[in-house]
């Protein structure tokens, strides 16, 4: 069996500011030891939470008595511009760091509101540069107004990774999504400039930054808690790239960078998986007889958010090729914010180019009006489209307004399916499944607002796309139960393998797996859109 030797670059333990008064919300040593052996990780960077969210000050020592918890944990500290007594002279910093095996220093701008400017940390960077330590630079905001993606001053990236270009640096965030293609500008600029994996979620990103810039530019994290290990693993592991580059990726190009310090990196045998998916999910060797029935797909090369890699019709199919996936229910990224017509006629030419693979569902824009959107329904009802999707949110439009139930009209009168960003509140929502029972709803992403309607009308399914965050599968599955919770990868949107990742992992049983990553909605497509 594989072992790629994972060495996870971004964790954080603590009582973060997401955590809950739950007994089972990640945030302590052993939650993350528990995780790491789940998943098949050997090692992990661990930050401090209140290092990152309130004050080096804070966090910095107390990350020292966390690691020595377990051999597999390596501190990392946050550093401040120069200035202040808050912590040690940028010279003394290192020193400290080396007598501690402290193995990197992040640096987060946003939240203690400093520039990447050469007058505000160039002090800093000059000690870290001679020694060769890798600086992790993350630009998300903890807290009340915060913004989720797309917070890296690129600029200011590139022209720092100029000023000291022995320097590693490594940019992470929450997502990196509508800046990818300055992103890829950057990578192209700067030979010492890596990227953390969490933060890149996109379709066969992996493979086309292997292939343009080198596999040594990855660095495998997980951003965990705020994420889960399983997502950016299971993408890792499933990569189409040679062996010798996903392990580079999943931990060697790590343990290189942190080599400065002379950390000890102890051997460790992964525990047993729990069953075949999980094997599956560590290793990227696909089982046999297991089938993968998509309800959540985009067609299109392009998007006004982002280039999608491989995005060809026909690549997208040689990749369920290789999942085993069976079938996809489709719409077009084009139609989705501008003409709804042109982006279904894209869909309805793959459709036509791959009728066994892809399920096509009608854009509608709820704008138009309801004879337009009948219209609509109708031509493409004609040309081969079994479903609907709405996306009312990105355009504009109110998710509880009064043309949605035009939709829902149409597709209960023919038996179809409907999927929807998102559905309004619970009220709305069961009056909708209530009222046009002969359609089939889904969510178009993970919720469980429902769970109460979904215990009285058997209409109503639940999207996986996403469950990123760790235990979110175990906790949708309890709540409207796994014979209602259907696999939706969200391509191109994501990879694949980012969005059965989680599923692999999840403590439930292999059989609710199953169900969830394919049984269920290969029965539903047995009984509607037909």
């Amino acid at each position: 069996m594989t072992n790629w030797n994972f060495f996870d670059a971004r964790c954080k333990v603590g009582r973060h500011q997401k955590y809950t008064n739950d007994a089972a919300s990640p945030h302590s040593v052993q939650h993350l030891l528990d995780d790491l052996d789940q998943h098949g990780i050997a090692e992990a960077i661990v930050v401090d939470c209140l290092s990152m969210e309130n004050s080096p000050l804070d966090g910095n020592p107390r990350i020292l008595e966390v690691a020595k918890a377990s051999p597999r944990l390596h501190p990392a500290w946050v550093a401040l511009p120069p200035g202040t007594t808050e912590t040690p002279s940028p010279d003394e910093m290192v020193r400290q760091m080396r007598e501690n095996k402290v193995v990197a220093v992040y640096l987060a701008p946003v939240q203690y509101r400093f520039p990447l400017s050469d007058w505000a940390v160039d002090d800093l960077l000059g000690p870290l540069e001679q020694e060769g330590v890798p600086l992790f630079i993350t630009p998300e905001e903890i807290g009340p107004g915060g913004i989720p993606n797309d917070n890296t001053d690129w600029p200011g990236v590139v022209e720092l990774c100029h000023r000291f270009p022995k320097l590693p640096v490594i940019v992470t965030e929450q997502r990196i999504r509508r800046t990818q293609r300055v992103m890829l500008r950057a990578l192209e600029a700067c030979p010492n400039l890596h990227l953390e994996l969490s933060a890149y979620w996109l379709h066969h990103g992996i493979e086309y930054v292997t292939r343009r810039f080198g596999s040594e530019r990855l660095i495998f994290g997980s951003n965990w808690p705020t994420l889960g290990h399983g997502a950016t693993l299971a993408t890792l592991s499933c990569a189409e790239i040679e062996d010798e580059d996903k392990r580079n990726i999943a931990g060697d190009n790590l343990r290189r960078l942190v080599k400065w310090c002379d950390p000890v990196h102890p051997e460790v045998e992964p525990t047993p998986p729990a069953d075949e998916l999980v094997q599956w999910g560590r290793t990227g060797e696909k089982p046999e007889k297991i089938e993968l029935w998509d309800n959540h797909g985009h067609l299109g090369e392009t998007s006004g958010h982002y280039y999608v890699p491989d995005g060809h019709v026909d690549d997208l199919v040689r990749e369920m090729d290789r999942f085993g996936l069976e079938k996809v229910c489709v719409f077009s990224l084009s139609g989705v914010f501008t003409d709804e017509v042109y982006g279904n006629d894209r869909t309805i030419e793959a459709i036509n180019r791959h009728p066994d693979r892809f399920v096509g569902f009608t854009m509608l824009n709820p704008h138009r009006g309801p004879e337009a959107m009948r219209r609509e329904l109708e031509r493409c009802a004609d040309l081969g489209m079994r479903g609907v999707k709405l996306i009312p949110s990105y355009q504009g439009y109110p998710e509880e307004g009064p043309n949605i139930d035009a939709a829902c009209e149409w597709v209960h009168e023919h038996k179809q399916i409907i999927l929807n960003h998102y559905w309004g509140g619970p009220e709305q929502m069961e009056r909708l499944v209530s009222t046009y029972t002969d359609a089939c709803f889904f969510t178009g992403h993970t919720t469980m607002a429902y769970a109460e309607t979904m215990k009285k009308y058997k209409n109503l399914y639940v999207c996986s796309c996403p469950v990123h965050t760790p235990l979110i599968v175990e906790r949708v599955v309890e709540a409207v139960g796994a014979d209602r919770f259907m696999f939706g990868s969200d391509l191109t949107d994501l990879p694949v393998a980012w969005g059965f990742g989680p599923i692999l992992f999840a403590r439930i049983s292999e059989a609710e797996k199953r169900l969830i990553l394919g049984e269920n909605l290969k029965k539903v497509l047995q009984e509607y859109s037909l």
